[in-house]
């Protein structure tokens, strides 16, 4: 005999739940919908930081276009020649105002008259008396002089201030100059203070290309306002502001611009309302997002709960109809004397008020929701009871009923095991030849229900077409149906085992019958 399980037992109560596969399916759905959610609210964070440094980036852009004549204006400064006749004493008022207007020149050498170095002594030229110095001052110019260049700057291993202090050397026709930027020195702010003469519209300052990068950096007291010069911390941090690349000031420095504090905060306070205005509509975003997954979510759930709703009461229908068809049957045709007709019409009667009920019910569940009723006992009385409608299509059909009913009961909502279980036997009765036989056993936590009969058999490719929709089996050669109805009734059992967590298995064999095994949870 040959076997097809539509459905497998599995226990449905609080502390179980589904199986084992639907409970891996469901929770696999779960963590991708986390994943999914938690990728989607990273992002929807993400995008209002991406909209600031966004922002940012392009302030930046766009004050460095905007104040890009006061970066050239100091690099101008930085790099211009003195205008310079002749030094005699050092002191003179030509030399006094030459150094007025250039406060970062530290030495001079006047290359056609005995080639003497001059030291910056205040507001005024001197003799070096530091031989160190001289000797190192003299090499720059020398290695300048070699180099023919216009400006050269010191290199690493000729410089012992490296990335503290630029250092520029100037060469002219007459003169060699050699200017110092030291940040934070008094001579930087009056450097300043001319170079971006008359309109003082930013602070600037230098800062080394790595500097701009590092996170502990400290505030430095002459890099705040009133001061123009700006240390490398603001020009690294303050929003409004840039920072350029130039050679000029040496190897690895750059030249940067921040605005004033009133500037400033304007620009914060425009960033910190654009960020909020983005941040609520990713808010309203994701908030959005999550409402329409909930009612479709809710759409959804409420679709399939009414399909299995309408399902069921379809199903719990065609059972009380079959009987009422039976009955009229019997009245019509005349088989039954005057008391036993009398009897069968308020059997009738009550069949009708069973369907009313049924459908009164069905229609509430579907409106209001509901589940498929409370579990019941089914004990040998009950099961005597639900095919006690059915004798009388027996004795018509001259087809014994033979019950075999342990002691044990089981236990299920009685209205959907009252539907499968008359649905098992009619189909037995209509589809099947002699005897039809009820069983029931405990199988530790199980409890079955077989419903066989003495039929011809089905072959195996028909017993595993058996509880798909509309499928009714044809006579192979032949025309028409080997059975008459339109294959709902077991299929609409199918579906009801699935929901309420019954195994139902279907056997069958050429010659060996039709056996319908049900198994439900023990009491």
């Amino acid at each position: 005999m040959h076997h097809h399980r539509t459905s497998r037992y599995r226990a449905l109560h609080p502390s179980l739940g589904p199986s084992r596969w639907q409970r891996l399916q469901q929770r696999s759905g779960i963590a991708l919908l986390v994943l999914a959610g938690l990728v989607l609210g990273a992002l929807l964070i993400a995008v209002p930081r991406y909209y600031r440094l966004d922002q940012v980036d392009k302030g930046r852009q766009a004050y460095m276009e905007a104040h890009w004549v006061d970066f050239e204006a100091v690099e101008r400064h930085w790099k211009s020649l003195p205008v310079l006749q002749s030094i005699r004493t050092g002191d003179e008022p030509d030399v006094r105002r030459f150094l007025a207007d250039q406060p970062l020149v530290v030495a001079l050498l006047d290359r056609f008259e005995e080639r003497n170095l001059w030291i910056r002594d205040g507001q005024k030229l001197a003799r070096p008396k530091d031989p160190a110095l001289v000797q190192q001052y003299l090499g720059w110019m020398a290695h300048a002089e070699t180099a023919q260049r216009f400006e050269w700057n010191p290199p690493r291993e000729q410089d012992p201030d490296f990335g503290k202090v630029a250092t520029v050397v100037l060469l002219s026709d007459r003169w060699l100059v050699i200017k110092r930027w030291r940040p934070g020195a008094p001579e930087v702010e009056r450097e300043l203070g001319i170079a971006l003469a008359p309109h003082r519209t930013l602070r600037m300052g230098l800062a080394r290309e790595s500097d701009l990068e590092r996170g502990d950096l400290k505030l430095q007291p002459w890099g705040a306002e009133p001061n123009l010069q700006a240390d490398p911390q603001r020009i690294a941090t303050l929003p409004l502001g840039t920072a350029t690349k130039t050679n000029a000031f040496g190897d690895g420095w750059n030249l940067g611009g921040v605005g004033f504090d009133a500037e400033q905060k304007a620009f914060r306070r425009k960033l910190k309302h654009q960020y909020w205005m983005i941040s609520g509509i990713s808010a309203l975003v994701g908030a959005a997002i999550l409402l329409g997954l909930w009612l479709r979510h809710r759409t959804r759930r409420k679709a399939v709960l009414d399909g299995d709703r309408l399902a069921s009461m379809t199903h719990s229908l065609k059972t009380p109809l079959a009987i009422l068809k039976f009955r009229c049957d019997s009245l019509r045709l005349g088989r039954l004397s005057p008391d036993r007709a009398d009897e069968e019409l308020l059997k009738i009667g009550e069949e009708v008020d069973h369907l009313t009920t049924i459908i009164e019910t069905g229609l509430r569940v579907i409106r209001g929701g509901g589940a498929s009723g409370p579990p019941g006992q089914a004990t040998p009385a009950w099961f005597e009871e639900v095919v006690d409608d059915l004798r009388p299509g027996f004795e018509l059909e001259g087809r014994l009923l033979d019950l075999r009913l342990a002691e044990a009961s089981g236990r299920a909502p009685l209205s959907s095991l009252r539907s499968a279980v008359l649905t098992l036997v009619e189909n037995a009765l209509g589809h099947g030849k002699g005897r039809v036989t009820l069983e029931t056993w405990r199988a530790r936590r199980r409890f079955c229900i077989r419903v066989t009969d003495e039929g011809e058999g089905l072959e195996p490719h028909q017993l595993k077409a058996l509880g798909k929709p509309f499928q009714r089996l044809r006579t192979q050669g032949r025309e028409g149906f080997l059975r008459e109805g339109q294959g709902l009734g077991l299929s609409l059992l199918v579906q009801v085992a699935e929901q309420e967590g019954w195994g139902l298995t279907f056997s069958s064999g050429p010659g060996e019958g039709f056996s319908a095994l049900l198994e439900i949870r023990a009491s």
